[in-house]
């Protein structure tokens, strides 16, 4: 890390919107949600996340743990996509039981990511895998068993952070190499319009808001780990012909009296560090809304995939940033819609623009997360009730 970005929270407000998107709180509508991301250090990216048209604005920040050479000082991006579909999920649960009269004294969210690679970072050959998705509701709930999964099912409908790994998606992408734009020949190209280069846009790094309250705990590295010794980066590596498995496994529970959302996220590596995330599904916007952590995930995810492949081949690569615009929505029937994400990367070097062009297809083939949105990953969805399985 090369400025002041490392002594600041991992998480905070930059802008107070004026209202709240309304694929958050459960209104009929769309809003693209904009990511706009920058490499630090090695691993260290550091975004600022717009809620859509008139939403609030957060700042967030991600590394990686000693498994792929990062610092360890904010979250891996996974994390953030596991905590975003569990907060996501608590939100359309808690909002759905008040309209129903469904009364519950407890409720937790827990949610396990499963992920793979396969192939070689040298050889240019890697493959990213989402392998599977599973969440689970419990409640301490005097309704009924058909009530509580019916609820949950209609959250899940809700979603679009469901949807989006549920519902295969055709992102598409636009490459700027040293301030020229290149339409990708490999990947789908985007149709819009370049947005600002980040770098330009903001002359400073983001702050946090003047005046803005209790906006300290947002992302927190709780200090546990998971038990074992830390692999190295080479045991993270794949080889031809095999696969490396990532699981994430995070679990909370929503505040009745403040309805905010509080989860726990960790890797399933040893040594690896858990994080805590704060989050808000409510009018209240105290908190990034589960949508945002999840696209602030992508943007993360995307961008460690870039870092890897132009370490491995030690390309003139450098100032990695980048544009992402997530459109969420609620149609008819109350039903929640991902569309395609659109990234802008910006780059520079001394690269040949192919070699630019190589760089964004690789690292769109081994992004977990894009890999996710690409084919419709499996998902499997339990709910109890007092600690007796319903479904």
């Amino acid at each position: 890390m090369n400025d002041q970005t490392n002594s600041l929270a991992l998480g905070f407000m930059v802008a107070k919107g004026r209202a709240r998107s309304a694929s958050v709180v459960g209104r009929a509508g769309q809003d693209v949600f904009v990511v706009e991301a920058r490499q630090v250090g090695h691993h260290f990216k550091e975004a600022v996340v717009l809620e859509g048209e008139g939403g609030s604005a957060w700042r967030m920040t991600s590394d990686e743990g000693s498994y792929l050479g990062g610092t360890d000082v904010a979250p891996f991006p996974l994390g953030f996509f596991n905590a975003g579909l569990q907060s996501d999920l608590a939100g359309r649960v808690a909002r759905l039981a008040k309209v129903r009269g469904i009364a519950w004294t407890d409720f937790s969210v827990s949610v396990s990511t499963q992920y793979s690679l396969s192939g070689s970072f040298v050889q240019g050959t890697g493959q990213g895998y989402a392998d599977a998705v599973g969440a689970h509701v419990g409640f301490q709930s005097s309704a009924s068993d058909a009530d509580l999964a019916g609820l949950v099912q209609d959250a899940i409908a809700e979603s679009a952070a469901f949807d989006l790994i549920t519902r295969p998606l055709e992102n598409t992408f636009a490459l700027y190499c040293n301030s020229r734009r290149r339409n990708p020949t490999s990947l789908p190209a985007s149709s819009a319009a370049a947005p600002m280069d980040p770098f330009l846009k903001y002359a400073t790094p983001p702050a946090p808001l003047t005046g803005a309250i209790g906006l300290n705990d947002l992302i927190v590295k709780t200090g546990e780990k998971t038990a074992g010794v830390p692999s190295t980066p080479a045991a993270s590596t794949p080889t031809p012909g095999n696969r490396v498995g990532w699981v994430v496994n995070g679990e909370g529970k929503l505040d009745a009296a403040s309805g905010l959302y509080r989860c726990k996220v960790a890797l399933d590596r040893p040594g690896s560090s858990h994080f805590a995330y704060l989050s808000d599904e409510t009018a209240a916007d105290r908190a990034p809304s589960g949508l945002s952590l999840l696209s602030a995930a992508i943007a993360f995810c995307y961008m460690t995939q870039l870092s890897r492949y132009i370490d491995a081949m030690k390309l003139a690569i450098r100032n990695v940033r980048l544009v992402q615009l997530s459109p969420y929505a609620i149609g008819s029937a109350s039903r929640g819609l991902a569309s395609p994400c659109d990234t802008h990367l910006f780059l520079q070097g001394e690269a040949e623009e192919d070699v630019f062009e190589r760089l964004q297809l690789v690292a769109a083939n081994t992004c977990y997360l894009h890999q996710t949105m690409v084919l419709a990953t499996p998902l499997n969805v339990t709910v109890s009730n007092s600690g007796r399985q319903i479904t």
